[in-house]
């Protein structure tokens, strides 16, 4: 019995055939194997693969000050159509991808100067935000170059000098400023070698006024008074707003008995200072008074030179 084709199925035979003979001939022009990718380059790329490369001469590291624009840089070459993801290191939480925020926060927003800068931007930077940040490109494996970002309080300030003297009796003003940013809390704590100092507390005839002005930077100010100066009352005191770094003066206490003669005892003049031992008198020709004495004292009768070669201005 034989087999029988016919036109189409001879047709369709012969392309069959046709088709097995260019494979089999195109195997047969190489008796070489393919050869396998190199390890760690894609196969779509072949051998001409290579890596993104991050701009490592930029800096890893930026510090500003609270309420200041933080600018953290990265530039990666050779993406090829890769994304730039930056991504907070504390909580892996994605921030942007090139131009795209995933953050609710408008502060944040990524600066793209040519197609291979990424710079992250963090306008009003507040002190939670410092932490590690992550400049991704999203290979497999993941590349990235870590950018740590610190944001330091600003300080407070305590106007006039480090260490201020008045006389028993006298009403002690100390004013206190910062600048803090649009939303930090204006609250401002004094204290008084190291005990919280209020309205309310069992010395009396204390006052604390503080205010705030300004919008995007604001500046906080708080004034301290203390009426009917006394011996208890001098030490340090320290004004310490919640947004910023406290700030500290010395305050002493000067009894002035009389305007009288010098004492005898040890050539002391009439004048003591609480706390500090009692200087020597300056001749005429050596008195050399602070300026900002004028706002506490009228012209001085003499100066009282100080073991710590500071000036103490009596009148």
């Amino acid at each position: 019995m034989s087999l029988r084709l016919t036109p189409p199925a001879m047709l369709s035979a012969s392309i069959m055939l046709a088709s097995l003979l260019i494979l089999l001939g195109a195997n047969s022009g190489s008796a070489e194997p393919n050869p396998e990718p190199a390890k760690g380059k894609s196969k779509k790329e072949g051998g001409n693969w290579t890596p993104p490369e991050f701009d490592e001469t930029l800096p890893s590291s930026v510090t500003v000050m609270e309420g200041e624009t933080a600018i953290l840089p990265c530039v990666v070459t050779k993406l090829r159509g890769r994304s730039v993801s930056w991504i907070r290191q504390s909580d892996l939480h994605v921030i942007s991808a090139n131009q795209l925020i995933f953050t609710s926060d408008d502060r944040f927003k990524v600066r793209m100067e040519n197609e291979t800068s990424f710079e992250l931007e963090v306008r009003t930077a507040l002190t939670n935000d410092s932490g590690v940040y992550e400049c991704q490109v999203n290979t497999r494996p993941k590349l990235s170059r870590p950018v740590a970002l610190t944001v330091q309080a600003s300080g407070a300030i305590i106007h006039g000098p480090a260490e201020v003297y008045i006389k028993t009796g006298s009403t002690l003003v100390l004013t206190c400023s910062a600048a803090i940013h649009a939303n930090a809390i204006t609250k401002v704590d004094w204290e008084h070698n190291d005990t919280k100092v209020t309205i309310s507390g069992p010395r009396g005839g204390v006052s604390i006024h503080t205010e705030a002005g300004g919008r995007e930077v604001r500046e906080v100010t708080s004034r301290l008074s203390v009426v009917r100066a006394a011996p208890p009352d001098a030490g340090n005191y320290t004004c310490h707003p919640h947004a910023a770094l406290p700030a500290t003066t010395t305050v002493y206490i000067v009894d002035v008995p009389g305007r009288h003669a010098p004492r005898e005892s040890g050539g002391a003049g009439g004048v003591s200072l609480l706390g500090v031992p009692a200087g020597r008198r300056l001749p005429r020709h050596q008195m050399i008074c602070p300026p900002h004495t004028s706002r506490h004292f009228l012209l001085p009768a003499f100066c009282m030179a100080l073991p710590d070669l500071m000036l103490l201005c009596i009148h």
